[in-house]
Formats: C-alpha cells, structure tokens, sequence
C-alpha cells in the first residue's frame, strides 16, 4: 500500500467535514467528477471503503471513522514540512504567521510582537487581520502559527490550546447629535431601528441577536439584514461615526480616541453581549519564536487578572 497523496487526502478531510460532495467540491475548487475521482483514489490506497455514500449526503464508515484522525495527523504532518522548509528558505532567519481579528492588532499584537523582535530581531512576521469565520481550521491548516481574537462561541478544538487573554462587552456608538441620545437606555430592537454598521458577524452572533430581538421569524429576517455596512477595519467605521446617520458597534478600547474626543458617545443597551478574546496556537510542533510569542501573551494576560 502508497502513502495516500495529497490530492486525495484533501478530498477525503473535506468530504469527512460537509459529508457533501457538492460542498466539498466548491471548497476545494475541483468539480464532482474530480472529487469523486480523489475519493476513489484515496480508498484504493488504503484498502477499504471510508465513505456511505447516499444520494443526498456522504458519512463515514466505521473503517473511514477509525481512519480519520490518522488522515489529520498526516495533513498536519505535511503542513508542517511545507512550512519549515519554507522558512528554512527564508535565508535561515524563520517567519511567525500571526491570524488575528480586527479587535487585538493594537492591544495584544503590538506589545508583543515588539517583545518578541527584543530577543529574536531577525524573526519576520506576517500580521494578518481579518474577521476570520473559521480561524481554527485556518490554525489547523497552517495558514498561521497563532490565533488571536473573538473565539466567544468556539468550542473545544483537539490538538489546539486556547487561553482567554480578555472579556469585553461590545459597545454601540453614534455621533453626539444622533437622536438616539435623547431616548434613554435603548434595547438592541430599538438599536437596529437605525442604520447600523460592525465588523463582520459570525452565525454565532446572529444567533444571539436573533434570540434578544425575540428569536421568532421576523427576528431572523431583521438579523438577516445586517449590518447595513460590514467592514473589519475600524478606521472606516470610526469614520462613520463623523456624522449622525450610523450607529456603530464594537470594543470600547478601539474607539477610544474618537470618544475622548466628545463628538461620539456611547449609547447604553440592554441586555449587554460580551466578547470573548482568546489566544490560540497548535499543542505541537511550536518553534521557538511561537513559544516566546505565546509566552508573552500568558505573560500579558496573567498580569491583567
């Protein structure tokens, strides 16, 4: 028996995940027939057949079951080779991958990366801020060596350490002269009256807007619209609290130049949300950079308790 190839093993890890081959298909950028193809492949490789296949969804067989997390060692195995020889390419000096969300870049990432070059100062890195929607399959993958941001709704992951650096509520704010300042303390249904605009929201925050407007229909349909505007860079957002037309959400610290400034204030809202910023990284596998990267942020965040 071959080593099953990447190809294949790709295919199978997809398919394993949607348990559609239409899904599976789109993510991986293959059509059916190609996937079918790989999925054949794979099983004449190991020797037996890993997946139930019915018209409408694909599951695992006991033997595919029992074959799985030796496919996701292998595929971590991989990503880890690819990486290292990658940095070892780098003219010796190694690259730290950084995913983060919108909300940490300043907060947790700064410090700490200007800790971390202190000690290692040929170390690159790579800082990349986006409202990720599955950040820990990204960490999985190897696409970052860390994660660091709003893990709220995320539940245990195996082979992933996760350490909570901060608890935050998410604050609404509009431009001083907006009306909504003269009504009082406001629900999240008057809130969403408004023109309102945030960083991207996850099904996990439209889940819970849904359930505090009421969670029935019209519920679903008001949170199904929103927001009016979506941006992961607060810059822009901070912009449209310029003038009165937009309420914006997010974390307090992120806005607050614009609010020491005065033309901007809070708008309070009951019931409160809370974000939840996390540090995330691989059990195993960690370089040197990582653990001292990941050191600091324990560090940081002990310090804060």
């Amino acid at each position: 028996m071959t080593m099953i190839n990447e190809n294949a093993l790709s295919a199978f890890l997809c398919l394993a995940r949607t348990g559609s081959f239409k899904e599976a298909a789109r993510e991986i950028g293959v059509s059916n027939a190609s996937l079918s193809r790989y999925i054949a492949q794979a099983e004449d490789e190991v020797g037996f057949t890993l997946f139930n296949r019915m018209r409408n969804n694909s599951t695992l067989t006991r033997e595919g079951q029992e074959f799985l997390p030796l496919a996701q060692s292998l595929r971590s195995d991989l990503e880890s080779y690819t990486r290292q020889v990658a940095d070892m390419r780098n003219a010796g000096r190694g690259v730290l991958r950084i995913g983060c969300g919108p909300l940490t870049s300043r907060t947790l990432i700064m410090p700490a990366l200007q800790q971390v070059r202190k000690q290692l100062p040929d170390l690159r890195f790579e800082v990349l801020v986006s409202a990720y929607r599955r950040p820990l399959d990204l960490l999985q993958s190897g696409q970052f060596d860390i994660f660091v941001g709003d893990l709220t709704y995320t539940p245990a992951a195996e082979n992933i350490e996760i350490v909570v650096m901060d608890k935050q509520p998410v604050v609404f704010l509009a431009h001083a002269s907006h009306e909504i300042h003269t009504k009082g303390p406001q629900s999240l249904a008057d809130l969403f009256e408004y023109p309102f605009a945030s960083p991207h929201l996850h099904k996990h925050w439209k889940a819970t807007l849904i359930k505090a407007l009421g969670g029935d229909q019209h519920a679903a349909e008001k949170v199904k619209k929103l927001p009016q505007i979506e941006c992961d860079d607060y810059n822009f957002l901070t912009g449209l609290l310029a003038g009165p037309e937009f309420i914006v959400g997010g974390m307090r610290e992120t806005f607050a130049e614009v609010l020491a400034t005065k033309t901007v204030q809070e708008i309070a809202v009951s019931p409160s949300i809370q974000w939840n910023i996390c540090a995330s990284r691989k059990v195993q596998g960690n370089s040197r950079a990582l653990n001292l990267f990941w050191s600091l942020l324990v560090r940081m965040n002990s310090a804060n308790e």
